[in-house]
């Protein structure tokens, strides 16, 4: 929950090696996430459609509460605000903060402040809706469930009553996970990271910035800035009873973190060097670096070009923040040093659907669905809702995307297990493998197509 599992994909190119040769897109893809929990591929997707500009690309989300989606629409926001209000790396830290940290920036708290305010205006009110944010379709949300987004955008805004101390359920969680190995937690952490996470293959995480991470729920720090307000988009199960609201407190991911999405690889391989495993890039580096290019590219249409001086490099450095100032209060003050309020940039070949939280499971049956995906990518904490029928939903040369657990925090035998399941239910389906197993190498998504019939 929150984050995903596997590197930030960019399916219109992933759909093109499944192609004949010379056989060019068709004029609409249609991509389904099932599950995906952030909008890391919608983003990476966007970062190059301009490379493609007669493709239109319909994205289809389906998550399991309804909080997740109302995430969805900020960090996608983020990335489409108006250049005159942020910067690319205004947009780029605004982003990091929001997505990977219990305890953001003043700043961020401001602009979650007044953009959930537009939020509930777009989810609220079609003409404004088409207006400041025709990108997304909202339509297949129940009318209970728009009410339940605008009470999330609600909570997001500054009050006294809108309290949300993850900072205490991230201790109290911590604590109740570990029992009697709390008090020598970095050693659990340590173990953790060594002997799951690395030997994964997620070699990019270090140490401090990981242990950092477990003990306080912030995964990028930067010497410049100080974490101190609660991200209250990581509230979930919220329920509002009048001015004050109820919710599950902390219950996203607390043991992988967020740094798979877009901290693992890029295009420049000295930033992932290492030497005696003491990598000279955080993977909070690497992070930055590769939101910055999405970034960059969404807004000027046209490849980035990377300047070592873009981006941090703090790889044996510990950052020591959020630990303290304001973590357990919530925000009441109007914190706005500017109003975002403006059209999102276009993004003309770009729609994104969001389905009703009851479409988990109805979306894999429903016959307006019926041979509408061109590619489904499947989460891997969602593989275990897949029905049998879910391939009338697919077209005949439809790409599967099947996220792995090879980047977490599993054991080799669960990861195993889980790799088995995938090609059992592959086989099953009479899908034809795009990635090559015998290849001796740890994949973090399993990609098939679908036999054509005859």
């Amino acid at each position: 929950m929150f984050w995903g599992f596997c590197e930030a994909l960019d399916l219109v190119e992933e759909y093109k090696k499944i192609l004949p040769k010379d056989t060019p897109l068709p004029d609409t893809l249609d991509i389904l996430l099932f599950g995906s929990g952030d909008p890391r591929h919608i983003l990476a997707t966007a970062a190059t459609l301009w490379r493609n500009p007669q493709v239109k690309v319909n994205f289809y989300i389906v998550e399991g509460c309804i909080e997740l989606i109302a995430r969805h629409m900020l960090l996608v926001a983020i990335a489409l605000e108006d250049p005159e209000h942020l910067s690319i790396r205004g947009k780029t830290h605004l982003f990091m903060d929001l997505f990977g940290n219990s305890l953001i920036r003043p700043y961020s708290t401001a602009y979650l402040n007044s953009k959930a305010k537009v939020l509930t205006n777009i989810v609220t009110d079609p003409e404004y809706a088409e207006r400041y944010s025709p990108i997304f379709n909202y339509e297949a949300l129940k009318y209970k469930e728009r009410d339940q987004l605008e009470d999330v955008f609600r909570f997001w805004t500054n009050a006294r009553e809108h309290v949300f101390n993850i900072s205490r359920y991230w201790e109290d969680r911590t604590r109740t996970q570990l029992g009697v190995r709390y008090d020598h937690r970095n050693g659990a952490f340590d173990w953790d990271l060594q002997m799951r996470l690395r030997e994964n293959g997620a070699k990019q995480i270090c140490p401090q910035e990981y242990k950092h991470w477990r003990e306080t729920g912030i995964a990028f720090t930067f010497p410049e800035y100080e974490q101190s307000d609660p991200n209250k988009t990581f509230a979930v199960g919220l329920v509002r009873k009048g001015k004050t609201f109820h919710h599950r407190g902390s219950v996203g991911d607390n043991s992988t973190g967020p740094f798979i999405s877009f901290g693992q690889r890029c295009p420049e391989e000295r930033l992932t060097r290492s030497k005696h495993g003491v990598n000279d890039f955080r993977s909070t580096d690497i992070t930055e670096r590769n939101i910055m290019q999405i970034m960059y590219e969404i807004k000027e249409r046209q490849a980035y070009q990377f300047d070592p001086k873009d981006i941090h490099q703090y790889g044996p450095h510990k950052l020591d923040t959020g630990k303290n100032l304001n973590k357990h209060e919530a925000r009441s003050e109007v914190l706005e040093a500017a109003r975002y309020d403006g059209p999102m940039i276009g993004c003309e070949n770009l729609k994104i659907f969001f389905l009703s939280v009851e479409d988990v499971l109805r979306v894999q049956v429903d016959v307006k669905y019926a041979g509408k995906f061109d590619a489904v990518f499947v989460a891997s904490n969602y593989f275990r809702l897949l029905k049998p029928g879910f391939r009338a939903n697919w077209k005949p040369d439809c790409l599967l995307c099947f996220e792995t657990r090879q980047l977490t925090t599993f054991s080799k035998d669960e990861i195993a297990e889980h790799n088995e399941a995938i090609k059992t239910f592959a086989k099953h389906e009479v899908l034809q493998p795009v990635t090559n197993f015998a290849i001796n190498k740890n994949y973090s998504v399993h990609f098939y197509k679908q036999v054509r019939s005859e």
